[in-house]
């Protein structure tokens, strides 16, 4: 039989291992070291203190009684991210944009209003995805938009080569692999004709910086200009970064849409309810501080 000190001992090591992967997937969610990594690592040392009140709940049953109540909170309250200031939400005198974010089952959609034709498309495929931000969109006429450019991620084996079933999901979220980005053209709106409902949509202002900023890093996620693949009005792009669990459609939009300044988690956005828990929160946000329409605005 063990004694209580080896006991403590085999939980120290898997306290210590435990905060090991942490790190690691952070670092490999964010491979620049930044302000982020410093608020994960803020929040690993929360879950070890967590840990710690277990060791001690032994002792203490009330403890871990407080433990256990303390926990959800902290994880809530690190999901609750705040917008970036002068960013989001846009000023009252300010250009602003709109944008769309659709959400189905399984996949996430950002939007953007254009008034090309579809006899267009054409020349816009001559463009690359990086060169798509100098078209002339439709976020800020008034009438109505004829065309959505969306834009999606998605993994390449699994979407696009039909590797699927159990393994292709354990692949999928276990083993980083490589990422498609998605740019098409459509008339509607991904939530309007995905065939895997129930769907949500949400539609956000931007300002002109945050538009711009989310229009660059979009284009920035992509490693070759080159279509992989085509889908009806849509093209496929080898993607920059690696799918996998803390990389998945939903945590590409929920940074794409933090770039713009918007209050989301990218980390906590790892499947569709944490994802639309944190875009109905930024709603509620901008009702309670309006931006008031330019006449302009769509």
């Amino acid at each position: 039989m063990k004694k209580p000190s080896q006991f403590l001992a085999i939980k120290s090591r898997c306290r210590y291992w435990f905060s090991l992967v942490l790190l690691a997937t952070q670092a490999i969610y964010h491979p620049g070291f930044n302000w982020k990594i410093l608020r994960k690592l803020c929040e690993m040392n929360a879950i070890a203190y967590f840990m710690s009140l277990i060791d001690r709940s032994f002792i203490s049953m009330r403890r871990f009684v407080c433990a256990i109540a303390v926990f959800p909170l902290m994880v809530l309250l690190s999901a609750c991210a705040l917008p970036v200031e002068k960013l989001w939400p846009p000023a009252a005198d300010t250009h602003i944009r709109t944008i769309y974010v659709s959400l189905d089952t399984w996949h996430a959609m950002i939007a953007f209003p254009l008034d090309k034709k579809k006899t267009e498309w054409a020349e816009q495929q001559a463009h690359p995805p990086s060169q798509l931000s100098t078209l002339r969109d439709h976020s800020s006429i008034g009438a109505q938009p004829t065309y959505y450019e969306e834009w999606g991620y998605a993994e390449r084996a699994w979407y696009l080569e039909g590797r699927r079933g159990v393994t292709g999901a354990v692949r999928a979220l276990l083993w980083p692999t490589e990422g498609v980005v998605e740019v098409g053209q459509f008339d509607r709106l991904w939530a309007e004709r995905t065939p895997q409902p129930p769907s949500d949509l949400f539609v956000f202002k931007l300002s002109e910086q945050g538009y711009r900023r989310l229009r660059r890093h979009l284009a920035a996620t992509i490693q070759n200009h080159e279509a992989v693949a085509s889908s009806g009005e849509a093209q496929f792009f080898t993607a920059r970064q690696a799918y996998h669990l803390f990389h998945t459609c939903h945590q590409y939009a929920a940074h794409s849409l933090r770039e713009a300044g918007l209050p989301l988690s990218p980390f906590w956005a790892f499947n569709r309810m944490t994802f639309a828990w944190q875009l109905r929160r930024a709603v509620r946000l901008a009702e309670v501080q309006p931006t008031a329409a330019l006449p302009s605005d769509l």
